[in-house]
């Protein structure tokens, strides 16, 4: 499993860092400063939850983190309002059946 965000794919980056080092005297160029790989690697979260409808385990840099909890929230809200609706239709159904019942 590489490290990469799951939602932008950000990834590790490579450059070059150096340090300049004082020079010598009638020879300034003997102390070139050096130059060393240098790898800069993504803030990644793990993440359990929902994102885009399935719940599973996630790893999400922090920008991408803060649209998914988002969008989790926002998920979770619309579940919560179907589940009423479903609840009220039940309750509703129910004293139908009754008072049919009663009036035969």
């Amino acid at each position: 499993m590489s490290y990469r965000c799951d939602l932008c794919d950000k990834g590790k980056i490579y450059g070059e860092t150096h340090t300049h080092k004082p020079g010598v005297a009638g020879g300034q160029w003997k102390k070139k400063a050096p130059r060393k790989q240098k790898i800069s690697l993504p803030n990644l979260h793990n993440f359990n939850g929902y994102f885009m409808g399935t719940k599973a385990k996630w790893r999400f840099c922090t920008k991408c983190l803060r649209i998914v909890k988002a969008d989790q929230i926002a998920f979770l809200e619309q579940k919560a309002k179907q589940e009423a609706k479903v609840k009220a239709a039940v309750k509703e159904s129910k004293p139908a059946k009754t008072e049919a019942a009663a009036v035969k």
